[in-house]
This record gives C-alpha cells, structure tokens and sequence, in this order.
C-alpha cells in the first residue's frame, strides 16, 4: 500500500550550520568562492527535493510522518560528488589482499605467504594498492620475489596507480607470455637484462594479457561491489560519483542493483573504450551501434560518457610528453592511440551526442586530447562538456585553450599527496605538476575525485592534500604557491563536480528545487585547520531525503 501524500516536509534537519555551496558554475570559473553561510539554520525535503532552506523554520512544515533531526550545532553541507572513480571495481577489490600496508618489498612478500596458506590450490590470488615508492629501497617487486610465495597458485598484484601489474611465472606460463613475445600496442611488457619477462606488466594493455586469464566475474559479485563499495562511500559523505572503464554488463549490474534496492549512490556511467576488448575501429561500430548516450537513464543511475585511457602515468615514464623525462631519458612516454584515432573518436562521438571524457597525465597527450575536443565541437557544438582526467603535468600554454572551449578537468589531490611521483620525476616537470590553482586562476573548471581504487575516496582526505599539497611519501610541500583554501576545495567535491554529469542544476548545492543530498559532518570546514579537516567525521549521510548513513 502507497503512503499517502502529504503537504508537509519528509525530513527536517535543524540547529545546523549550512554551507549551501549557492554558486553556478559561470560564478566558479570567475572565480568567486563565497557561498551563503547560514548560521543556526535548517533545511527541509519532501519526495527527495530541497523545500525550505533558512533560518526561520516555520513549524507548519512538520506533520506526523515528518522525520526531524537535530543537528546539534553541525555542519551541513551538500553531499559530496567524486567526478571521477572506479566504485563498483573498488567494492570488488575490498575482496583482494590490499598490499598498501607493507612497506617493504619483504613485508609484502609475508603478507602473499599468508593469503598462500589460507587459499586452496590453484585458485588466483590477488593482491592490490602496491607502492615501491614509499618503501626505503625503493624497487618494484617481480616475478622472481613472486615465485617465492608460490608457483602453485597464480598471482596477480596491482600497484597503486593500477598502470602496472606484477605476476608470477604460473601467470606467465598460463597467459603464454614468454621472451618471443612482442609487446602489445599501448602496453609494455617488463623484461630483465637478458631478455626474459620479469613479471611486470605496464599500462592495461599488457595487464589484460594475464587479466584475460582470471574467471569473469558473475554479476552476483559485481552486485556485491557495488553495495559493498556504497557503505564506503555513504560513510565518507559521498552521494554521487562518476564510474569509469565500465563495461556493458557493469552497467547491467547497476541497473539490477538500483531495482533490488541496493544503490546506496548516485552512478554516472563511463562506458569504456577498452584496448583488451578491440582497436578503434571496433570500437567505432560500437559506438554507432549504442541504443543509448550521455544522458540516458534516472537520477540514480545513467549513462555520463564516453572514457579513453589515453596515455600512462609519470613516473613509469608511459604519460605521453613534450620532451623526455628527465628520469628516463631514453622515453618521452606515448599515447594508446594515434592521434588520428583519438580525432576519429571524439568526431564520432559528438555526431552520437556523446560526452568524452579522456585519460591524460602528460602534456603532449592532453595536447591531442583538446585538440580532439575542439573538433568534436565543430562537429557538434553542443552542451557535451568534454573533459581531462588528472592533466597531471600541464603546460601554460594549454590554459587558454582550455578556458575559452570551457574544457573542464577533474583531478585527484590524494593521489598528489600519497603517490610521490614529484621526488621521482625531475624538478621542471614537478614544477608542472597537478596545478590546480593556476587552472582556477586561468578560469578552468577543477572537479574534485580520488581515482578510488588507486587512493581512499573518502574526500576529507582530498580536501586536506589540496589545502596542505603535503606529500607523505616524502614529508615534502610540493608547490606551495598551488594551495587552495578549504571553501576552494570543498567547492570542488560539491557544485564543480556536479558539472561533469550535467547535474550542477539540480545537485552540488544545498537550495530549493535541488535533490536532498546532504552530509552532516563535525568539523566547520571553512574555519577549521588542515588536521580538523583531515579528521572530519561524518554523523549522517543523506540521499534523496532519505538517511542511507549513520555514524
């Protein structure tokens, strides 16, 4: 039986300080960062939507159902929006031996010989979030150090960055990669000194030569990803994000999950166009063949575009740049695609009234990347909002370029602050690295998100390395002339992020007519130090007027 409709309020939430975050993105890219502040106010909702916001609360908004929560001197902002993560693949790897503890290439090792002894004979193991560059002795597993833990089972491991991958001989015995075999087109296969495969495999090209191998996943495990990786994100105050490298049956899974219930979150689905599964041209005839786009679906779960994983990372020297790196020399990095393909892409893209969002850490890829973007709007000159992920070392010259076509770029703070490429890469190109404030100065709208796998998605942790740009890896302030102020970056996780799935309308803000997404939260981000912040407790997470989180 239906409850029955009543003219007053589902949810009140009073005694809390709100930051509304009331700005449109035109304001944002001007620069402006001071949003309506209401002390001792309250919100209300009704049928998932925003109502009354103020401070005169007005008690004829209270009926018998109403439920009331007193926020008791908190903070309430918007719920909290990652623009870009891999959530269900997150809730799949909480299942994997995360390896991010160790801090040794040895404790690693000890950790494998534990998950040996307790997993029958044969099956895979599989071990994640890996990261030489923080262990004293600062090199990479392989697959001799693998071989020690076991030959009888095969072993995959994922580093941080989920660029590389490291296995044991089994794997390589059972995926036929041997020293005949030639490296892959936009992937690379890590060889010792005489030739012979060490284990290592670079960018997913070469990765999916053994991921191949693995058991394809039933939907009943990509189901439990999702609910699993949404206690995650409920608990950290996130309400929406953007879910990359998806396939067809990812995108069912969240479909039946949000039937069943179980979507405790907003998802914005990246369909990817994966090397693994074919070239351009196959994936050309997919997308002409796409019975839906950018934009189809609910509130709760639709398609936002398409991803390209266009180049590497820095430190493994595979982002695509201008000049060589000044750690490796012999390599300026290089693109998965042509830039002929790239252009193919984002034209046939825009014909399909597809959003494109691209993969791009090295200057010469981000280069191609808007360049594309520019002819994708020549032939669609539509409201596509095309976009960079990370733009991990950018160059002065790109600013303009991205301003004027309003290219938007969402980044990863954690990632800047955990990683430790900038001791590794060589001092000009650290200098270039993850400029978010000169973006903001140049009128570049910035997305906050956390690439979750790779870092904690919990934005807290984001929001402190945009405002401290304090490396732990290395106890170092990289490019302190880059910190941005805590409205800045909470700014970036709420109205700027909700641009990126055409949702800056109606999320990303707390005012009348926006869904009720809120997050009641300890720490009065916009007065609060950097340590405050980074130690925030989220009381209460709300979704659509409705508590999906408590504390």
């Amino acid at each position: 039986m239906k409850k029955r409709w009543s003219p007053t309020a589902d949810l009140v939430i009073k005694n809390v300080t709100v930051y509304t975050v009331d700005l449109s993105v035109s304001e944002i890219r001007g620069g402006k960062t001071d949003f309506t502040v209401i002390e001792n106010g309250f919100v209300a909702a009704k049928d998932g939507k925003t109502i009354a916001v103020g401070k005169d609360f007005d008690e004829k908004m209270v009926g018998s159902v109403t439920q009331i929560v007193d926020g008791s001197g908190k903070v309430l902002i918007p719920g909290l929006i990652d623009s870009h993560m891999h959530a269900m693949y997150a809730g799949l790897e909480l299942t994997h031996l995360n390896l991010k503890k160790a801090n040794s290439k040895k404790e690693c090792i000890e950790l494998l010989k534990s998950r040996v002894a307790t997993t029958p004979k044969g099956e895979w193991i599989r071990g994640s979030e890996w990261n030489e560059l923080v262990w004293e002795i600062k090199d990479a597993p392989t697959k001799a150090d693998l071989d020690q833990v076991t030959t009888d089972h095969p072993i995959v491991c994922s580093r941080l960055c989920h660029h590389v991958c490291v296995v044991n001989s089994k794997v390589l015995e059972l995926a036929g990669i041997n020293r005949d075999t030639k490296d892959p087109d936009g992937g690379q296969i890590g060889r010792d000194s005489d030739g012979n495969p060490n284990g290592l495999l670079y960018e997913p090209a070469a990765m999916g030569m053994v991921e191949s191998m693995i058991p394809e996943l039933t939907e009943a495990q990509r189901l439990l990803g999702i609910e699993e990786m949404g206690k995650v994100m409920s608990a950290a105050g996130i309400t929406s994000c953007i879910d990359a490298n998806l396939t067809p049956d990812d995108m069912k899974a969240y479909l039946q999950a949000a039937n069943n219930g179980k979507l405790s979150y907003r998802a914005n689905l990246m369909f990817y166009l994966d090397k693994a599964a074919g070239d351009i041209p196959f994936h050309l005839k997919r997308i002409e063949e796409m019975p839906a786009v950018t934009g189809f679906g609910n509130e709760m779960v639709k398609i936002n575009g398409i991803k390209i994983l266009f180049d590497g990372i820095p430190v493994t020297g595979t982002a695509a740049m201008r000049k060589p790196y000044e750690h490796l020399p012999e390599t300026s990095g290089e693109t998965t695609i042509s830039a002929a393909e790239m252009f193919e892409v984002a034209k046939l893209g825009a014909r399909y009234n597809w959003q494109i969002g691209v993969h791009s850490c090295g200057d010469k890829s981000a280069d191609i990347a808007i360049a594309a973007f520019i002819e994708a709007y020549k032939v669609n000159n539509n409201d596509a909002r095309h976009y960079i992920i990370h733009h991990a070392v950018m160059q002065p010259d790109q600013i303009p370029l991205l301003e004027a076509y309003n290219i938007p770029i969402t980044v990863q703070p954690t990632i800047n602050s955990l990683m430790g490429e900038q001791s590794i890469i060589g001092d000009e190109m650290a200098g270039r690295y993850m400029q978010y404030k000169t973006f903001m100065d140049g009128g570049v709208l910035v997305g906050g998100s956390s690439d979750c796998p790779v870092v904690d998605c919990n934005p807290f942790l984001g929001i402190h390395s945009a405002i401290t740009r304090l490396s732990v890896a290395d106890g170092v302030v990289w490019s302190p002339e880059q910190v941005l102020t805590p409205a800045q970056a909470l700014i970036m996780w709420t109205k700027s992020s909700a641009y990126f799935s055409h949702d800056d309308d109606k999320m990303g803000s707390i005012e009348v007519g926006n869904l009720a997404d809120y997050v009641l939260i300890d720490t009065p981000i916009l007065t609060a130090t950097p340590e405050e912040i980074l130690n925030t407790t989220v009381a209460k997470t709300i979704l659509s007027g409705r508590i999906v989180y408590e504390a």
